[in-house]
């Protein structure tokens, strides 16, 4: 399938200078990346360990050159999970962190607040991966409440965040020390973008 740039080339140049945001099963350094497939569906974006294997792109609008369109409101959980999720900003992020009290890594984040909602699940971001509905890798699919879940080319996956909508997340991350939101529209994103694999929908 042709590929285009996810990010115009200064966006994606600044990608490289991006912290990975490690997750409980710990990765390393970040390299520039190669960039979805606008078709590519869930069950396909990882293999068997994990990996990312595909690549492509999304539309292009704002400072990232993405298209963001408005997300629909959100389910009766989704809007729970979001707003438990939300109690938690400013959580110190912590390796293997699981709780509040002992702080959060990124799958600790998002099991501990799909469990408030009476949704168990597995502990790392490779294993959430592998839960729920799969989600076709397109903003305009997205809903809130998704899981987003990122890996370089190649790599496992090493980050799991929560979709809010509009194109927005929350999450524990390493390179902002606590849980906190981020705009996937500003020039912080390019990480991301780049390096979005696999969307689950829990039910």
């Amino acid at each position: 399938m042709t590929s285009r740039p996810l990010l115009p080339p200064r966006a994606a140049l600044a990608s490289s200078l991006l912290l990975l945001t490690a997750c409980a099963q710990g990765m390393a350094s970040i390299s520039p990346s190669t960039v979805l497939s606008a078709a590519v569906m869930i069950g396909d974006a990882v293999d068997a360990a994990g990996r990312s294997t595909r690549s492509g792109s999304t539309g292009s609008s704002g400072s990232s050159g993405v298209r963001i369109p408005r997300s629909p409101a959100p389910t009766a959980t989704a809007a729970r999970v979001l707003q438990t999720a939300d109690r938690y900003l400013g959580v110190p992020y912590v390796w293997g962190g699981n709780t509040p009290e002992t702080g959060f890594d990124c799958s600790g984040f998002t099991k501990y607040v799909f469990a408030k909602q009476g949704i168990q699940l597995p502990r790392t971001s490779r294993e959430q991966a592998r839960v729920g509905q799969g989600v076709e890798l397109d903003f305009g699919a997205l809903q809130p409440g998704d899981l987003m879940m990122f890996a370089e080319p190649g790599e496992a996956i090493s980050h799991v965040a929560i979709y809010v909508g509009d194109g927005r997340i929350i999450h524990a991350s390493s390179a902002a020390g606590e849980v906190t939101y981020l705009d996937l529209g500003g020039d912080r994103a390019a990480w991301y973008l780049q390096n979005l694999v696999v969307v689950r929908r829990m039910r």
